[in-house]
């Protein structure tokens, strides 16, 4: 399991926005990079962090609880 800094940067601008385009103009990155990042987390962790459909974004249970885990994180890095 390799979770990067900017994994967790994007999964916790997603979680906050709730949405993948804001958290993307949020890190000045691409829409599709947040994407990949958060895919590739969700990966790693061989959980489901967030439930997607094409207009809306809502944490999973598993998401809410790794949210405040990876908010620590950053804070502390």
């Amino acid at each position: 399991m390799n979770i990067t800094l900017r994994q967790l940067e994007a999964f916790v601008a997603v979680a906050q926005t709730k949405n993948f385009t804001r958290a993307a103009q949020r890190l000045h990155i691409a829409q599709s990079a947040i994407s990949l990042l958060v895919k590739e987390l969700e990966s790693d962790l061989g959980i489901r962090l967030l439930d997607r459909t094409t207009r809306h974004v809502e944490l999973t249970d598993p998401g809410i609880e790794f949210r405040g885990y990876a908010e620590k994180l950053i804070g502390d890095l």
